[in-house]
């Protein structure tokens, strides 16, 4: 958790650096403020735990003073008995004083017993006065662990206070620039409708091409099927695919509030990924590359087929292929760009978009 602020810190600075930012700026300080959120619950939930293991190792130390001053006790009171009956260096006067075989008998079995009681004693009392002081240093450890969770959860508190005092004053100079911000908004709906119209558009050419295809080969004898295309086998794999780069999902799928106009619904046709700038993108399948596009706004747009099923990789920077080229998983298509906008993904059945989440390796 740690490392992910790190990054969105880094990222954010570099957002900071850009003029007319205050979007970015924004969204970057929501996706920090859960992080460190959800770091402040997980140091809440280490603390307690560590609490409970000191209350739990106190009571094993009471309980070990209780034991050892109990069996001190014991041990103190067979030393004054057989100090009374003269057991302790008298055992040969004890032995001598029978009554008869019998009763000496029963005397060595005493005595033996007794020196074996006072040997039980002697190892038990050592071997519990070790633990309790194992017992004691552990639970000293653990009191200093417990300070420095509690000061870490103070530390991450306060710093949560100030980033959520920066937040409110982005969101107060973006409500008094809302126009602006529904004009910006707007721009984004369009550039995701001509995104879906491109993709449509190519799906139609793909489709249209297999029908020729189809055509030719039934003139011809020849049978084919879907599966049998470069990466046909892609449904198998679904939950199973690799990300095209690591990163943090900051859009979700489908129809939602936009993160900066929560009045406004906007429609996501896959997920967007905060991984940083000019980290490496990757195919997630094997494919074929059929269409490379530049689309203002949204950079290179690159679409993969496989056989029956599609992914769309949008912001990307220095493309790697070129169109009509096979890929395959793992291969990188180019980088994300350099002022760090999210990866837009999506996974196409047909002309049907899908949810990329369900179909990406937990």
């Amino acid at each position: 958790m740690q490392k992910e602020l790190r990054q969105t810190n880094q990222r954010l600075a570099a957002t900071q650096a850009r003029r007319g930012a205050a979007v970015g700026q924004a969204s970057l300080l929501r996706q920090q403020i859960e992080q460190r959120t959800e770091l402040l619950e997980t140091l809440h939930a280490e603390a307690d735990r560590n609490a409970a293991r000191l209350h739990r190792d106190s009571n094993v130390v009471v309980s070990l003073s209780e034991d050892l001053d109990r069996m001190g006790e014991e041990y103190g009171s067979a030393l004054r008995a057989a100090n009374r009956a003269r057991l302790s260096n008298g055992w040969l006067a004890f032995m001598l004083n029978a009554s008869g075989f019998n009763d000496a008998f029963r005397r060595a079995i005493y005595l033996r017993q007794y020196r074996e009681y006072r040997r039980r004693q002697a190892r038990l009392i050592q071997q519990t006065r070790a633990s309790l002081n194992e017992r004691i240093a552990l639970l000293e450890e653990q009191r200093i662990e417990q300070d420095s969770l509690l000061y870490a959860v103070e530390d991450q508190a306060g710093t949560l206070r100030e980033e959520l005092v920066i937040q409110t004053a982005i969101v107060n100079k973006l409500s008094s620039s809302e126009k602006s911000l529904l004009a910006e908004v707007r721009k984004q709906q369009q550039q995701s409708e001509r995104l879906n119209q491109e993709i449509r558009a190519a799906i139609s050419r793909a489709i249209a091409r297999d029908e020729r295809k189809t055509r030719t080969d039934r003139k011809t004898g020849v049978v084919a099927s879907m599966t049998n295309t470069v990466g046909g086998s892609i449904n198998k794999r679904k939950g199973k695919l690799g990300w095209p780069v690591r990163g943090k999902i900051v859009r979700r799928f489908g129809t939602q509030p936009h993160p900066d106009v929560p009045s406004v619904k906007i429609q996501n046709s896959g997920i967007d990924i905060d991984a940083g700038a000019s980290e490496s993108v990757e195919a997630v399948f094997a494919g074929e590359v059929i269409s490379l596009r530049e689309i203002p706004g949204l950079h290179n747009v690159i679409m993969i087929r496989h056989g029956g099923y599609y992914t769309v990789y949008s912001n990307i920077e220095h493309p790697q292929i070129s169109k009509g080229e096979q890929v395959q998983a793992g291969q990188q298509l180019g980088l994300t760009t350099a002022e760090g906008d999210a990866l837009h993904f999506e996974i196409w059945k047909g002309k049907t978009p899908l949810n990329p989440a369900s179909w990406l390796i937990r």
